[in-house]
């Protein structure tokens, strides 16, 4: 019988097998080059044969224009820079701000723009602010939403915190300069001299009065409760300006304060989602190519979802009026937050022994329809019937909250409707429904500066002139 051996594969085929194999992984590696070389060249033939029609249709002028610069408006918008947001961008154009639990979202420190300063502590102002407060300093502190904030002001001296801030100032100078229009330190003993002393306005304490712009685009009284609470006590405020109202009427009654936008919100609008995505992208080499300008023109001009502003006034007529409220019940739990975040705002402030100013902020339907200029008369139109009637119906509800709400504190709360804007407001006074001009914010701020001035812990209290001494008459013995 035949054994059967069984064959082992020669030295050679184990070396044909592994050249194959090796062949065929270069072939699919040089395949993969190709496909790359190839889609990259018939991009530039793309933009070569894009860039010689347009040049002979006369139309290179506008693709070579310079790209516009960025606007005031732009450089107001929240930008969101945490990790977990989806609009993270290295350097955003506008207000840089990340998701922070206690109080929703702050804006971070130590940032600028042609137009605003954010200090190291993330207030709108141009210096820091130290924890310790300097002897001789006295420390307001105005809490609001983009008009506290000065939403399109041309720099952080026309906001109405800083214009407040030098009025404060000029007030002390008025007093020097001409003490007989004020008190006097000594009332006269004379009665009629002194009935006459004491119908003039009381002098302000002599201090450096410093105003602190804490106000955050988008912040309802929420927010801003839970900014007094955690950021702002901590700096010794003698006196807490809280200018809000217009964002807790738009915001939702089943909602605590205002939130940045969750990533399910985009998620439920993918494709226009990844159209903003792409246009970022494509964004650095937009000036450099004509093939990149025409996409962005046509197929991805959609509105980039994550730049969903969280300035309520900003958004259009048809949008303001949907958030509204609806019905009287839901009108009621707005209210009823409003009012309860406001009496904890003062009893917080007065743990840190600090008087409140609850004033209701500006609104375009609050003014005179004869006094809206062209241009203001141009916003009510765009703003609607809806909106407009939602408003007028509505809003005075929360100028009656805070009106309550210094009933109830009468020795700690002020209260001011700055919603029904007097005769003395300059023309225009509005660039949207909310966000007022510069002249129109230093009115604001001279409003406010009457009320604090008319606190008695900030004046001075004329002593009474002493007494003459009794001439004790000699007797002769």
């Amino acid at each position: 019988m035949f054994k059967i051996k069984p064959r082992l594969r020669s030295k050679p085929r184990e070396r044909y097998l592994f050249t194959s194999r090796h062949k065929k992984n270069r072939q699919k590696k040089f395949t993969l080059f190709w496909v790359l070389v190839s889609g990259v060249l018939s991009i530039l033939v793309l933009e070569l044969v894009t860039r010689i029609f347009i040049d002979i249709t006369g139309q290179r002028a506008q693709f070579t224009e310079q790209q516009p610069d960025v606007t005031i408006e732009d450089t107001y918008q929240l930008q969101f820079v945490s990790q977990e947001s989806l609009t993270e961008d290295p350097e955003p154009v506008g207000l840089k701000a990340k998701r922070a639990l206690s109080v929703g979202y702050q804006l971070l420190g130590s940032q600028s723009s042609p137009y605003w300063q954010i200090n190291q502590q993330g207030f709108r102002d141009s210096e820091p602010i130290s924890v310790t407060k300097p002897p001789g300093e006295i420390r307001i502190f105005i809490l609001g939403s983009s008009t506290a904030f000065g939403y399109g002001s041309g720099s952080n001296e026309a906001a109405i915190a800083e214009v407040l801030e030098a009025r404060l100032a000029q007030r002390l100078q008025q007093q020097k300069t001409s003490p007989q229009a004020y008190k006097p330190d000594i009332l006269p003993a004379d009665p009629t001299a002194r009935a006459t002393a004491l119908k003039k306005p009381a002098k302000l304490k002599p201090a450096n009065y410093r105003v602190i712009n804490a106000a955050v685009p988008g912040y309802t009284s929420g927010n801003q409760l839970a900014q007094l609470a955690l950021e702002v006590t901590k700096y010794q405020p003698d006196l807490i300006v809280v200018l809000n109202g217009y964002e807790d009427l738009m915001l939702s009654g089943q909602e605590t304060a205002t939130q940045i936008p969750q990533p399910q919100e985009y998620l439920d609008n993918a494709p226009s989602y990844m159209v903003a995505l792409l246009n970022r992208w494509l964004e650095p080499i937009q000036g450099k190519s004509y093939v990149v300008q025409i996409l962005q023109n046509s197929i991805l001009e959609p509105a980039d979802p994550t730049q969903e502003t969280l300035i309520v006034g900003t958004k259009t007529g048809q949008k303001l009026a949907a958030i509204t409220p609806q019905d009287p019940t839901e009108l009621q739990r707005r209210i009823d937050r409003y009012f309860a975040n406001h009496q904890q705002i003062v009893n917080l402030a007065k743990g840190a022994n600090a008087k409140v100013i609850l004033a209701t902020q500006p609104e375009i339907t609050g003014r005179n329809p004869s006094k809206l200029t062209p241009t203001e008369g141009e916003i009510v139109t765009q703003l609607g019937r809806k909106y407009i009637k939602a408003i007028k119906d509505n809003y005075p509800r929360f100028v009656g909250a805070n009106n309550y709400v210094a009933k109830l504190y009468p020795q700690q709360v002020k209260s001011l409707n700055l919603y029904n804007l007097s005769d003395k407001y300059p023309s225009p006074s509005f660039t949207d429904a909310v966000h007022l001009t510069e002249p129109a914010n230093a009115m604001v701020a001279e409003q406010l500066y009457y009320a604090i001035a008319s606190f008695n812990h900030l004046q001075l209290v004329p002593k009474e002139a002493p007494k003459p001494k009794k001439i004790e008459e000699k007797v002769d013995g």
